[in-house]
């Protein structure tokens, strides 16, 4: 239980944030119970939409299931929405990272820590609202 709080304490977290930058948004709760893809979180703006699968714990590796990460990627193509998994590392913060940069194997996508500091965004270039530098 004390998993399943910390992941909605962050889903949450991220809502107020994307709210607060002029976005409407809405949590499927319990997402990953249901027999069709759905993401953690959907944001809709004026000229923006975003699926974010939400994910937060604090390890060198991140990995999701070959499944769950293509069922993502499906129900963004279907809405017409860009798809970031928003890694909520403990004391840290938000790293949101597109399907492109984790590396596939027979059974999972992953990425390292290492990785995602590098090729992670700030949610404010995901929205537009800066740019990135290099």
């Amino acid at each position: 239980m004390v998993r399943y709080n910390k992941g909605a304490n962050a889903e949450r977290e991220l809502i107020h944030k994307l709210w607060d930058l002029g976005f409407a948004v809405t949590r499927t709760a319990g997402s990953g119970s249901t027999t069709l893809p759905a993401p953690d979180l959907v944001a809709l703006g004026k000229t923006k939409k975003l699926a974010f699968e939400c994910k937060a714990w604090k390890s060198s590796y991140l990995s999701l299931d070959i499944a769950q990460m293509e069922e993502q990627m499906e129900w963004c193509e279907r809405g017409n929405a860009e798809l970031y998994i928003a890694w909520k590392v403990p004391r840290e913060g938000w790293l949101f990272l597109h399907p492109k940069h984790f590396n596939k194997t027979p059974k999972f996508y992953y990425i390292s820590r290492k990785n995602a500091n590098k090729n992670g965004v700030k949610l404010e270039v995901i929205l537009g609202q800066q740019a990135t530098l290099k």
